[in-house]
């Protein structure tokens, strides 16, 4: 028995995987080309099988779900991911170019199309469980769940909702490092969240940005 990825067998317990990431949940190992997230045992599972299994058969750009499945003597264990380059995690959405923006949400508003197609509620999506390198990425998707109460329609308003909620609370607090005063803030948080439910982010941001070159440029001249 021992460990194996879906059903081939790996030898991961005597070799050094390298820590790249640690949760409450479970810890994230590179392996090989790949992230491999490997739950605590102490922990109840964060993710079902099933929800798992089901993840892995849908394909997305920016939110990264499981991919091959890692079990141990038939007892699901994790999972693999994409692994992302920590390379440029410095940068701050709210300082990138207007068009990058626009373009990084327009991905993940493509993807949020898809998995609301297929009845995905993307429950659990935080700060905490996003990933910006100058490319932003939705990651951790363990209290996603499968949900078919609701249309498709329905679904993909409810997602992108709690998408720009995300986005509102990253624009916040990047620009309370900058200081700005407590009026510019609150006028700041209003203004985002005057987005209308049948209006994409991407769309929204872009026509409240305007011809300024980044969000940090236009709060400027609020």
């Amino acid at each position: 028995m021992g460990y194996r990825l879906d059903n081939k067998d790996i030898d991961i317990s005597g070799k050094r995987l390298t820590k790249i990431g640690n949760g409450k949940t479970g810890d994230v190992y590179k392996y090989r080309n790949s992230a491999l997230k490997i739950f605590k045992a102490d922990r109840e599972l964060p993710i079902d099988l099933e929800t798992a299994e089901y993840l892995s058969t849908i394909s997305t750009e920016r939110v990264l779900l499981p991919k091959n499945l890692l079990f141990y003597n038939n007892a699901f264990k994790g999972y693999t991911y994409k692994l992302i380059s920590k390379k440029g995690k410095g940068k701050k959405i709210t300082t990138i170019p207007k068009d990058e923006l626009v373009g990084n949400v327009s991905l993940i508003e493509r993807d949020i199309e898809t998995l609301s197609s297929k009845q995905v509620l993307l429950n659990g999506i935080d700060p905490s469980n996003t990933i910006f390198n100058g490319n932003l990425y939705l990651a951790d998707p363990c209290q996603y769940t499968k949900l078919n109460s609701l249309s498709t329609k329905e679904l993909e308003k409810l997602n992108k909702y709690q998408f720009h909620l995300l986005l509102v609370s990253i624009i916040m607090a990047e620009m309370k490092k900058g200081v700005i005063s407590s009026k510019t803030e609150k006028q700041l948080k209003e203004l985002l969240l005057l987005r209308d439910d049948d209006y994409n982010t991407s769309d929204f941001l872009s026509d409240i940005i305007k011809d300024n070159d980044s969000i940090k440029q236009f709060v400027k001249k609020i």
